[in-house]
Order: structure tokens, then C-alpha cells, then sequence
């Protein structure tokens, strides 16, 4: 399955959580993630939401749509601030900086 579809189900659900805002993303090479940046809507980055490929890999879109809204992402990025949300296997962290290359 190819994270293409994964990836999609992301960038809808945090369009749902953030409708005014505009939704991008990247490959953070070092720490093997897909990290979704929420700005607003004068283009500041106000969230970060860092998907590691660990934890899609073991995701359908979905399940991974499921997750997305039973551990509340969304809250959790609004509680952050511009600190990262980091989610793994092992659940959601918020620490650390996104390395922008």
C-alpha cells in the first residue's frame, strides 16, 4: 500500500480540524517521518504534526483515519502549539524541533 493514500487521509482530516488553515508537507529525512505543518492563515507555521514511516507502514487509510480521530490529533497539535506532535508506534510525543532541510 502506498503512503500516497496515507498521506491523503492526514492532510483531509487536518483540514477538518483546521479549516481556515493551509496544510503542507514534507519528508524529514533524519528521523524517517512525514511531517505535516499547519500555518495559518497568513502563512505562519502554527502546528507541526511529525507521522513517523514506522507508524504508517502498520496503518491502512482506514484504520489510520480511525487513529487519527480516537487519539484526537488535532487537540493534541492545538495543546502543542508550535511545539512538534510526534507519533509513532509507541503513541504521541510532543518534544524536539522539525529539522527543515
Amino acid at each position: 500500500m502506498s503512503n500516497r493514500a496515507k498521506f491523503d487521509v492526514i492532510r483531509l482530516y487536518l483540514r477538518q480540524q483546521f479549516p481556515k488553515y493551509h496544510i503542507t508537507d514534507f519528508q524529514e529525512g533524519t528521523s524517517r517521518a512525514q511531517v505535516f505543518r499547519v500555518d495559518g492563515p497568513h502563512g505562519h507555521p502554527l502546528h507541526y504534526a511529525v507521522l513517523g514511516l514506522d507508524f504508517l507502514l502498520d496503518q491502512t487509510p482506514e484504520s489510520l483515519q480511525q487513529v487519527l480521530v480516537s487519539f484526537g490529533l488535532g487537540d493534541k497539535l492545538k495543546e502543542a502549539g508550535a511545539s512538534p506532535v510526534t507519533v509513532s508506534k509507541t503513541g504521541f510525543s510532543v518534544e524536539g524541533r522539525v529539522a527543515v532541510t
